[in-house]
């Protein structure tokens, strides 16, 4: 039986074993797993088919114990990779099923949620409490937990030297409210997204019209290192007002990450005497929502 000679193979057993050997470490191995016992036992099937079975059943146990040290999606070694052994009880005998397992799910979920993603994949692992707890982050998290439990709705501001992980942390709550259901989101890098809507304005009205629909009414609205763009009267009048105007109408959620204070992006956009007044209304807007800036150190951490 092939199957058996390669799993005779990962076990080292060498050219001469004894199948009944093989067979009753295998058995062995599943006794020894409680959460591959407690789920064939589920199966309802008797103690015989277990036995004809066990090669599938080892499956699953070997399944069992390689994803309990899990070291991400990109890392996945299996034989199998980034699938799971399911058994069910195909009348009164074991089948095997393979279906996606728990991370590839995730983060099926967590992609539905988020609409648009200017951050790294490997971020999709990022939880809460994993996070450095900084004096600014305990201060950023106490305002976020208040707007996930509908006690608060204020936007957050988060400044800080670089490399101080504004960006991964802003990420992590993105996640975070994407497990929670609380989408769609959109994460956006301010150079990239803003320059596409520029860019759209000119090309396609209907498209430049939907992107900037979009991202005035989804949900939650991260606009990450805010301030990096290129700043000019449109960018300032015809896209940032417009989109903040409503969110600020409609109390939508909103964090901004950024190497500028809010004062200081008010004056990277005062680009004359009559966009210094709309330049102030930015800033009315931002502070408004956001009451002020919250620092994230000066330290580098990530």
């Amino acid at each position: 039986m092939e199957e058996l000679k390669n799993i005779i193979k990962n076990m080292n057993l060498g050219e001469s074993f004894n199948e009944e050997e093989v067979f009753a470490q295998m058995k062995q191995k599943y006794l020894s797993c409680p959460q591959a016992v407690r789920f064939v036992s589920s199966l309802g099937v008797s103690e015989d088919a277990i036995n004809r079975n066990i090669i599938k059943i080892n499956d699953m146990v070997n399944d069992i114990e390689y994803c309990k040290n899990c070291k991400g999606i990109e890392k996945c070694k299996k034989e199998n990779p980034l699938l799971i052994t399911k058994l069910i009880n195909s009348g009164g005998e074991i089948e095997r099923e393979l279906t996606p397992c728990k991370r590839i799910l995730e983060k099926a979920m967590l992609e539905a949620q988020i609409k648009i993603r200017d951050f790294e994949p490997e971020w999709f692992t990022s939880e809460i409490a994993n996070l450095d707890m900084s004096k600014g982050r305990k201060t950023a998290l106490l305002k976020y937990l208040a707007y996930t439990k509908d006690e608060g709705d204020e936007w957050l501001y988060l400044t800080g030297s670089q490399n101080t992980g504004r960006s991964y942390f802003a990420a992590t709550l993105a996640l975070d409210l994407a497990r929670k259901n609380k989408g769609p989101i959109c994460f956006l890098n301010s150079s990239l997204r803003l320059k596409e809507l520029v860019d759209l304005s000119y090309s396609n009205k209907e498209a430049f019209q939907r992107r900037l629909d979009l991202y005035s009414r989804v949900p939650v609205l991260i606009i990450d290192d805010f301030g990096s763009e290129y700043k000019t009267d449109f960018v300032r009048d015809g896209i940032l007002l417009q989109i903040l105007v409503k969110r600020s109408a409609k109390k939508l959620f909103t964090i901004f990450t950024s190497d500028y204070s809010i004062e200081e992006i008010k004056e990277l956009y005062s680009t004359s005497k009559a966009g210094a007044i709309q330049a102030k209304r930015l800033d009315k807007i931002i502070r408004a929502e956001a009451k002020k800036e919250i620092n994230l150190g000066e330290v580098s951490v990530y």
